[in-house]
């Protein structure tokens, strides 16, 4: 079992690099879909701001429970931190959406 955890500890580390790089290509594919795309890209220019979206919360919320995790909780606390953070960014990816719409889709 504590294997497990190792495992899942090394891949969210390397999922944490991933998406920092990957934050770094979709900010330049949106500063560049925002001045330079014209009316015929507005599919890919929403595909990457959903991405930017999804993939800033994640980078974002597996940071915080990154450091709450340092500070040496137990099992139940660890598992709370855990799932309390990915309904945090699964509401938050809602509500960016519901910003988003408009912008993306507009009538």
């Amino acid at each position: 079992m504590a294997q497990l955890g190792v495992w899942r500890s090394v891949f969210l580390w390397l999922l944490q690099r991933i998406s920092a790089v990957l934050l770094v290509v979709l900010l330049g594919l949106h500063i560049w879909s925002s001045n330079f795309a014209t009316d015929w890209a507005s599919l890919l220019r929403a595909g990457i701001d959903i991405s930017l979206l999804a993939v800033a919360l994640f980078h974002g919320l597996n940071g915080v429970r990154t450091i709450v995790l340092d500070f040496g909780l137990g099992v139940q606390a660890r598992r709370f931190v855990s799932v309390s953070l990915w309904m945090l960014g699964f509401a938050a990816f809602l509500f960016g959406m519901y910003g988003l719409w408009p912008l993306l889709f507009p009538s």
